[in-house]
């Protein structure tokens, strides 16, 4: 499958509100990928609702954000950690690179 398939069949499930896929989908627009724009507001977007389901890539992802003032988002270092350690609490290892 290329990328701009995976994108096609990303929005589609991100619509109907699955995780997984609005975190796929935030991360092609968040590089450009996927026949996509890069659109780090689209991103932030669809990070917070992955999120707000308790998604910990999302969490990761969205905190990363908050902290480099990305997507619209003012810097706030405060909510990246809390971020962060939600991701954290539940084994995503990525956000201790971060």
């Amino acid at each position: 499958m290329d990328d701009r398939e995976a994108a096609r069949l990303y929005k589609l499930a991100a619509d109907l509100g699955d995780a997984r896929a609005q975190v796929g989908l935030g991360f092609f627009y968040a590089m450009g990928r996927g026949g996509l724009p890069k659109d780090d507001h689209e991103a932030a977007r669809l990070f917070k609702l992955a999120a707000e389901q308790g998604n910990a890539q999302a969490q990761a992802n969205l905190g990363t954000f908050y902290r480099d003032g990305r997507g619209g988002l003012q810097k706030d270092e405060r909510e990246a950690a809390r971020l962060f350690k939600l991701a954290a609490d539940q084994g995503n290892t990525d956000v201790q690179a971060r």
